[in-house]
């Protein structure tokens, strides 16, 4: 018998699970426009700088507002929501959920430099949907290795320049 209203029974005993939420921020500089460096953050745009990045987009165009893509990566398999694509606001909002490790949401809000370049603020809240999850955010997602990440990024982008520049034809 379920004890979950409406019948829906996952399996899972979560009573007594205390689950983290993490939140953290970082930005990073980047020698382009926002409008260049929007896409950048999207299921098709890491393809062009991070090695590892090969998303299944299931429905949409991997930029669009509804879009769902599926990523496996580091042994997890992660599936994304494109809940914001503002071209004009120059911000991007995705919901992931990694079952049995973490949900939350990932935002991207891109800010000129004025001197054509751009800032790139990044913001991730996760919480914790397992005991293993809980710590795997505890560990990947600690302070220091979110800077760590922050400037990995910066450095696989600035990498991949010319790969990123022919791609979009600049």
């Amino acid at each position: 018998m379920s004890t979950v209203p409406g019948g829906c029974d996952h399996g899972n005993d979560l009573s007594g699970f205390d689950a983290l939420t993490i939140v953290r921020t970082g930005s990073f500089e980047l020698d382009m426009t926002p409008e260049e460096a929007l896409p950048l953050f999207t299921a098709p745009g890491e393809k062009l700088w991070i090695s590892i990045w090969d998303p299944v987009v299931l429905n949409g165009d991997g930029y669009e507002k509804g879009t769902v893509f599926v990523t496996n990566n580091h042994g997890h398999t992660t599936y994304w929501l494109v809940t914001d694509y503002d071209t004009d606001a120059k911000h991007a909002q995705y919901v992931r959920v990694t079952p049995e490790a973490n949900t939350g949401t990932v935002d991207v809000s891109i800010t000129s430099k004025g001197n054509g370049g751009a800032t790139i603020n990044v913001a991730y809240q996760l919480t914790g949907l397992s005991p293993a999850g809980n710590a795997d955010l505890e560990d990947s997602f600690s302070e220091s290795h979110y800077a760590e990440m922050m400037q990995e990024w910066r450095t696989m982008i600035n990498n991949s320049r010319e790969k990123i520049d022919d791609h979009f034809g600049r």
